[in-house]
């Protein structure tokens, strides 16, 4: 490291420290105020000094979490200011528990040697690491002191045989002390299982596994309370149900993979009798293309205790269907009808033709779900939402976020009376569809439906909020939109006395986007004041008001 220090850093820090009279509270000591001078207070706990320097220097600075090497190098110049900041810094062991192989080799050391016998937080990368020869020296000297590892985070390297031999030693290193498992194994064949922490970590709380399986013997799943598997293969069916066995106290388990079939076979699937009870899981999420390992798993195990649950498929592979879901969803379908009764409101996002997302409010305190769909038609779906709600005194409100507005989807969602709300968070560029493919929101909304026997009625006949404050529209279309979507009360009183029943909509609340420009400032005025909008929003957004979605 250079001997030439950078006089700013040393003013910045005293000013920094010195601008506000920043207090710092040890639960040990009485609050204490930091004044600087040539040299550190001496009355000021050392443990405050650490938190201070924590803060002005925390370990989320880097992409990824931990210290990022800049503040690192900043440390080592206010090192340099004088002897008393140089044996200061170097006796505050909590400021120097996080290493890792981004920074130079000395500072390696230094930090395993000043954080003297805490326990350490480790990330290995291979960002910035200019040889294959620093990454696997920084590996050595890290894997000799494994039995103080408290959290590793292990990202994908790239190398000949000799870093994935050192790579592999290193992760399965005993590392009795680790509470903490991120690992990347993509760099790793599919058929490798790396035995991580040498199979035992008694005290490892949360796992996370990209692009790997760990051995069916290893000993590390026994006390975890979070399991992550993030996988573009397939993953056995038995590994899965492997990981129920043995993690008894499990809290939240997530599978993400991209896969085929995930080796299950017809036989599994028709059989309905559990095989293990998951009484302390509490949120499951499953993000796969096949949904037969959605359903094998949600068959197989039962979450007496669960309150969330994720999940999302594609519906256009062999055996994918709608009913088999349904089947696998029972247990839970007590839970999302109190849901929908006691919350009132879902929300469905269709992202295209064929891709939804149908999800109770976030503010919503009890049971959460979250399911997602594609290669299924938006039909089908509604039809399965009203089946789980056919039981309930009141069917729930539905909120539409929708980024297209394609035909077909506005004249089913058109017909649907529980759609209270609309939303248009963002819009796809409509050249990617053909021309009659696409409808203008405003005309389809402006558009009377005339019926012999139910007289005039308009598409989404009982809603309440508009949101096109994300989205480009003329505001002069959204005011014609209104004059054709509420009549004036003279025309609706004329054709009443002729008979025709009209099927008034509700007053709308509107949020649109604030305009600058001199003519359509006008038409916002007018609007705000039409016998059809209830309130009109133009505004910035009130991210609050979508907190479900």
């Amino acid at each position: 490291m250079s001997q030439n220090y950078s006089g700013a850093t040393n003013s910045a820090l005293e000013n920094l420290l010195f601008r506000q009279h920043l207090s710092a509270t040890d639960p040990h000591t009485s609050t204490s105020t930091v004044y600087i001078q040539s040299h550190p207070a001496h009355n000021l706990p050392v443990e405050i000094l650490a938190h201070i320097l924590n803060l002005l220097f925390p370990e989320a600075g880097d992409l990824n979490g931990g210290r990022s090497k800049s503040d690192v190098a900043e440390i080592y110049r206010l090192r340099m200011v004088s002897k008393s900041w140089k044996g200061l810094i170097e006796d505050m062991p909590t400021l120097w528990t996080y290493v890792s192989t981004a920074y130079p080799t000395a500072v390696v050391r230094d930090c395993l040697r000043w954080s003297k016998n805490h326990f350490l937080r480790i990330k290995i990368s291979q960002i910035l690491i200019s040889s294959a020869e620093a990454l696997i020296d920084r590996l050595q000297i890290l894997q000799s002191h494994s039995h103080r590892w408290k959290t590793l985070e292990y990202y994908s390297t790239t190398g000949g045989p000799d870093v994935y031999i050192h790579a592999r030693n290193f992760l399965e290193s005993p590392a009795p002390m680790l509470q903490s498992i991120y690992v990347n194994l993509s760099a790793f064949t599919p058929s490798v299982r790396v035995n991580l922490a040498g199979g035992g970590a008694e005290g490892l709380k949360h796992l996370t596994l990209k692009d790997g399986l760990l051995p069916r013997s290893s000993n590390l799943l026994h006390g975890l309370e979070t399991l992550r598997i993030l996988l573009e293969g397939t993953v056995p069916a038995k590994d899965i149900l492997n990981i129920f066995f043995k993690s008894p106290g499990l809290r939240c388990f997530e599978l993400s993979c991209e896969g085929a079939e995930g080796q299950i076979s017809p036989t599994a699937l028709a059989t309905r009798s559990l095989d293990t009870v998951a009484a302390s899981l509490k949120e499951v999420i499953i993000h796969v293309t096949h949904p037969q390992i959605t359903t094998h798993i949600l068959s197989r195990i039962s979450m007496p205790s669960c309150e969330s649950v994720e999940l999302s498929g594609d519906f256009t592979t062999l055996g994918g269907d709608l009913h088999t879901l349904d089947e696998a969803l029972a247990p839970f379908r007590p839970k999302i009808r109190e849901t929908l009764s006691l919350a009132g409101r879902t929300t469905l996002l269709v992202s295209s033709e064929d891709e939804f997302e149908w999800s109770s409010p976030l503010e919503y305190e009890g049971f959460q779900f979250s399911f997602g769909f594609s290669g299924t038609t938006l039909g089908r779906l509604i039809e399965w939402i009203r089946k789980l709600s056919a039981t309930l005194e009141a069917p729930p409100e539905l909120a539409i976020s929708l980024t297209t507005p394609h035909r077909q989807t506005l004249e089913t969602l058109g017909e649907w009376d529980e759609v209270t709300k609309l939303r248009i968070p963002w819009m796809e560029d409509p050249s990617t569809y053909e021309v009659d493919e696409v409808v203008s929101l405003a005309d389809f909304l402006g558009d009377v439906q005339v019926d012999p026997t139910k007289g005039l009625s308009w598409n989404f006949p009982n809603l309440q909020e508009l949101d096109v404050y994300s989205a480009e529209y003329d505001p002069l279309a959204i005011f014609g939109m209104l004059n054709k979507r509420y009549l004036p009360d003279p025309y609706a009183r004329a054709m009443q006395g002729l008979g025709i029943s009209i099927q008034t909509p509700p007053q709308i609340d509107l949020r649109v986007k604030g305009t600058t420009e001199v003519g359509d400032a006008i038409i916002m005025t007018a609007m705000e004041k039409h016998w059809g909008v209830k309130s009109l929003n133009q505004g910035e957004l009130d991210e609050s008001q979508f907190a479900d979605e």
